[in-house]
């Protein structure tokens, strides 16, 4: 069984919260309730980062980000929050769910998991994206939210990769040789960085700077060879540049962009010899506004069948 790299997500502000006051208990019974264990933190004076058996947490005093990947049921985490927050109490929530490699193998699906959320508060949903290719699924709360102007957050998700860096990351490396061969840790110069080389393989690291993170999960096992990458550092005018720092590490045949940002008409992408399929874009009642975009490699790939043991 290959392991689904695609991954959920769930983001929640509650001013006043205090998050960060609650007892390591609290975020150890939350990863578990989704199904997945915490192997080590780092913090600084705004924000504690979790490193996930199965992708991150990040804490700060009044907002969380939770996502994880493989089989997980995230859904059953929000609820665990929902219930010990409270709804009236919640200023903005989230949740989404990209589209994944072997769908049957999840506990639940979106739909499912919105049914369960539409028990807990009032929210719309939305596709971005074709539904029979990559697509991004979105659930959030209705209720008005105004957020910070720098409140942004940039997600991008590769498939395919193609190169060495596929190879370094499954063979036997050290995290020492990795940081080396791929600069990951010098994507942003300045972030405090944990990470964690997973067995047979795997990659997965967690960055902090004040209240910026940047984080990046690597699943490299073919024929399902999957990176995410995001950050809520204020790129601007340089998200063109960054993405093509990151494409160029991995190499991959394909990537989704999805961000999200308080300001309206966000900036056209351009990742050459990457071409956009997809352009879709969504102003939400919660504040946000939200684009998704998709990029393939121009030409024609050619390729055997792939064998299916049975």
């Amino acid at each position: 069984m290959h392991f689904e790299g695609s991954e959920k997500k769930i983001e929640l502000i509650a001013q006043g919260a205090a998050f960060r006051q609650k007892p390591p208990e609290f975020w150890t019974a939350l990863v578990e309730s989704a199904g997945a264990k915490i192997l080590s933190k780092i913090s600084n004076e705004a924000c504690d980062a979790y490193l996930l058996s199965e992708s991150s947490l990040f804490v700060w005093d009044d907002r969380i980000t939770l996502i994880t990947c493989g089989r997980t049921a995230l859904v059953k985490a929000a609820l665990f929050l929902v219930d010990r927050v409270g709804e009236k109490n919640m200023d903005f929530f989230s949740y989404e769910r990209k589209n994944e490699y072997f769908p049957r193998q999840q506990q639940t699906d979106f739909y499912k998991d919105v049914k369960l959320l539409q028990k807990t508060m009032k929210g719309s949903a939305f596709r971005f994206g074709s539904f029979d290719e990559h697509h991004l699924l979105l659930y959030h709360m209705e209720k008005p939210f105004t957020p910070r102007g720098m409140d942004c957050t940039l997600e991008v998700l590769m498939y395919n990769l193609e190169g060495a860096s596929k190879e370094i990351f499954s063979s036997d490396q050290t995290i020492d040789r990795v940081r080396q061969l791929t600069k990951l840790d010098k994507i942003f110069p300045g972030f405090q960085i944990d990470d964690y080389l997973f067995k047979p393989c795997g990659y997965s690291l967690n960055a902090i700077r004040g209240t910026e993170y940047y984080t990046l999960h690597v699943t490299p096992e073919d024929p399902v060879s999957y990176v995410s990458f995001e950050t809520n550092v204020h790129l601007c005018d340089v998200m063109s540049e960054t993405l093509k720092r990151v494409v160029e590490v991995f190499q991959p045949r394909s990537f989704d962009v999805i961000h999200f940002h308080p300001d309206k008409g966000i900036s056209t992408l351009d990742v050459k010899p990457f071409v956009r399929r997809d352009d879709v874009r969504q102003n939400l009642d919660c504040g946000y506004e939200v684009a998704f975009s998709t990029f393939y490699l121009s030409g024609t790939r050619q390729a055997k069948a792939l064998e299916i043991n049975l």
